[in-house]
């Protein structure tokens, strides 16, 4: 009977045979050491080199974030310019107008201080009753009667009622006749003067709400057109 050879002896030297053998006489490619793998997947770790093809890809990307400061930097200079000027277009529009409002608070303060009869001096006392218009009228000032252009002239109101020159010295622009403290006339001569403004309206060649359209021409049509 052959006698048997022992698995152990025979499996080490299967071993041996293999490892005397070369499999390649070319030295072996260096591998580069793999990553050691990160708890999060997703969350790459901050230690990790950039390759060829990312670093040449970020050439073209900005360096840094775009602010709220860069954005306005688009703005052109045309656009800076117009708002510039609408802003002083403005301000000058609001100054225009506080200094209308001013001159016309101050012709209203004039035009109450020339109507208020009674002058009051610092130190005078009065009461609300002194304001009324009662007590203004007894310190009414009287104008100075001027001299009568009647006399002066020495003609006849009632024979004027087709100048229309005339009547439109002694009527105001509604039509109404003026009084004598403003014409200056003796009680006569305003009576006849009325006398003949009250014929010219009835007879319609002279305007009883406005004056005589020959008067107001240049209003609406001035010489130079």
């Amino acid at each position: 009977m052959p006698p048997r050879l022992s698995i152990l002896s025979a499996l080490r030297a299967s071993v041996e045979s293999i490892n005397s053998r070369a499999f390649s006489s070319t030295a072996a490619v260096a591998l580069p050491p793999r990553e050691a793998p990160s708890a999060h997947p997703h969350h790459p770790t901050s230690s990790q080199q950039p390759s060829s093809t990312s670093s040449l890809l970020s050439l073209n990307r900005p360096n840094r974030r775009v602010g709220p400061k860069d954005r306005g930097a688009g703005v052109s200079v045309a656009e800076k310019m117009m708002l510039r000027a609408k802003e002083r277009a403005e301000a000058d529009l609001l100054a225009q107008q506080a200094n209308q409002d001013l001159r016309r608070e101050e012709q209203l303060s004039k035009a109450y201080l020339r109507e208020m009869p009674r002058f009051w001096k610092v130190g005078d006392v009065y009461s609300p009753h002194d304001l009324s218009p009662v007590e203004m009228q007894k310190w009414r000032r009287r104008a100075e009667r001027r001299g009568d252009i009647i006399d002066a002239l020495g003609i006849n109101p009632l024979d004027m009622y087709k100048n229309f020159s005339a009547i439109a010295e002694f009527t105001r622009s509604s039509g109404q006749i003026m009084h004598s403290r403003q014409t200056g006339l003796r009680p006569v001569n305003q009576r006849k003067l009325a006398k003949m403004i009250r014929r010219a309206q009835g007879m319609g060649i002279y305007p009883s709400i406005h004056n005589h359209p020959e008067m107001i021409r240049d209003q609406f049509y001035p010489p130079g057109l």
